[in-house]
């Protein structure tokens, strides 16, 4: 399970990470429940992309579906079209990421409810459960998005 302490030795974040029209820059993530990082978006020839899935929302746990951009569930698909990585869940597209340069990258499309969390989004906004966030930004690392301890 990836966390706050167990990142991935191969994961960078961007300096300047746009998702849903949010920018987080100096580093950070999108969303962390408790320790847990569902979803790490990192520096790469192409953005590299880790993705857990809420295995068990009572006890918190996670499963790992994609790895440094390979999947690693039969049901989860891993692509590159027109420039931008692509991650399909169930035949449903949870993730599209494209990167600008090699410090740079966009999420123009976002859905975590195919892996179980209420957080979706376009090139206009990003929803979380009932809010809706829109050109946002922070900077310094952490996340944008916390649940829990």
């Amino acid at each position: 399970m990836i966390t706050k302490h167990t990142l991935p030795k191969s994961y960078q974040s961007f300096n300047s990470l746009t998702i849903c029209s949010n920018s987080l820059l100096g580093g950070g993530t999108l969303v962390a429940i408790g320790d847990v990082l569902p979803l790490l978006i990192g520096k790469g020839e192409k953005p590299k992309v880790w993705l857990q899935a809420l295995a068990d929302p009572k006890k918190n746990t996670f499963v790992s579906i994609v790895e440094e951009s390979i999947s690693k569930h039969p049901a989860v698909k891993v692509y590159e079209d027109s420039g931008a990585l692509k991650v399909l869940v169930g035949g449903e597209l949870v993730l599209s990421v494209r990167g600008l340069d090699e410090d740079r990258a966009v999420v123009d499309q976002l859905d975590l409810r195919p892996i179980g969390l209420k957080i979706y989004g376009d090139e206009s906004s990003l929803k979380v459960g009932g809010n809706e966030f829109s050109r946002n930004s922070m900077s310094g690392g952490g996340a944008l998005i916390g649940f829990g301890a």
